[in-house]
């Protein structure tokens, strides 16, 4: 099943999970369900550094949201 991540920051950036490029901020992405280290590509401007999720859940009227500022 399709789980969905919007991952908000002031700044177009790339959305990291696990380390690994996956989309940009402040767009919904569709995804399998788990768990994920949420992170933003360099610079290291933003706050916290990352964040683990479990997406479940969700659907693309009520994604799970990440913030980062």
């Amino acid at each position: 099943m399709t789980e969905y991540l919007v991952v908000k920051f002031p700044k177009p950036r790339k959305v990291l999970l696990n380390g690994v490029p996956k989309g940009n901020t402040n767009e919904l992405l569709p995804l399998e369900a788990g768990k994920y280290t949420v992170s933003l590509e360099p610079p290291p401007d933003f706050k916290p550094p990352a964040q683990d999720i479990d997406l479940g859940n969700t659907s693309a009227e009520h994604p799970q949201e990440v913030v980062f500022n």
